[in-house]
């Protein structure tokens, strides 16, 4: 295994200033291109969507730190701090992140999701707020972002901020969970192989070495090597089985880049992230 600590988007983002407008963003992208046939979008359509990225992240006052495209240009998004991190036993720090994106062609609906980033290793959390969204986009049919929309957009980041908050609670917890090897199995056999965890009484070096596929053994070798791992926070405990498992699918699981990303934020690994932590947190 190649244990990196490159943030899983390097490949496919690019680091854009404060003061870039949205059509400077498009170039920067490379994806200002002109195009309307074989389904591909207009550029046009491209800028008015990273004009509502902009103008949601500065009303929420934060500002886009990253932009990038997936699957041909079909899916755009951006990525913006929010300042709102945590630092446990003052050695393994967590930034909070706004990912806005865009999947569908017309530009019409943009979606908003928060992700705790592990700073050691970036491995990326999906944190879920009670609020809404999904947003329209208004520069499709305006020329300004509206009061009533950048009122929302305050709300969803204040939301947003609070929810990294509360999982910082969590993260303590977890952090706090020492774990021996048998319930490390047991964990990361519930994580990415569930159907065959769940026929077996007891999951010992015999029950592995027969059942788990490559993805949980690479998730359990993860458990010591990846990065982050040997940190105090992290060494035998929930917060590293977790993390190990969120290393799997933000840096191996997918046959590139673009597939990796794309699961991990909008497709079945995003689900897979939630079960790891879900199960961390129901360990005893």
């Amino acid at each position: 295994m190649n244990w990196t600590n490159e943030k899983p988007w390097h490949e496919i983002g690019v680091e854009v200033d404060a003061k870039v407008s949205a059509r400077e963003m498009l170039a920067k992208g490379k994806i200002d291109r002109q195009v309307s046939k074989n389904k591909r979008l207009k550029s046009i359509e491209n800028e008015k969507a990273f004009r509502f990225f902009k103008s949601f992240a500065e009303a929420g006052d934060t500002h886009i730190e990253t932009i990038g495209h997936l699957e041909n240009e079909r899916i755009v998004w951006a990525l913006a701090r929010l300042n709102e991190g945590f630092t446990l036993n003052d050695v393994d720090k967590v930034e909070g992140y706004l990912l806005l994106a865009s999947r569908n062609e017309t530009r019409e609906s943009i979606q908003a999701q928060f992700l705790a980033v592990r700073m050691v290793c970036h491995n990326m959390q999906p944190v879920a707020i009670k609020a809404r969204t999904t947003f329209g986009n208004i520069f499709l049919t305006a020329t300004k972002f509206d009061q009533a929309l950048e009122k929302k957009a305050q709300e969803t980041l204040t939301h947003g901020r609070s929810a990294i908050a509360s999982f910082a609670s969590e993260a303590r917890l977890l952090a706090s969970k020492k774990v021996d090897e048998n319930t490390a199995h047991r964990y990361m056999l519930d994580v990415f192989q569930p159907e065959t965890s769940k026929t077996l009484p007891t999951i010992g070096q015999k029950e592995i070495a027969e059942l788990a596929e490559d993805k949980t053994r690479n998730a359990l070798e993860a458990i010591a090597k990846a990065p982050g791992n040997d940190l105090p926070t992290a060494k035998m405990t929930a917060w590293g089985l977790v993390n190990a498992a969120t290393y799997m699918v933000d840096h191996h699981l997918g046959k590139n880049p673009d597939f990796r990303l794309r699961q991990a934020w909008f497709g079945t690994n995003a689900k897979t992230k939630q079960r790891a932590l879900d199960l961390a947190l129901a360990l005893p």
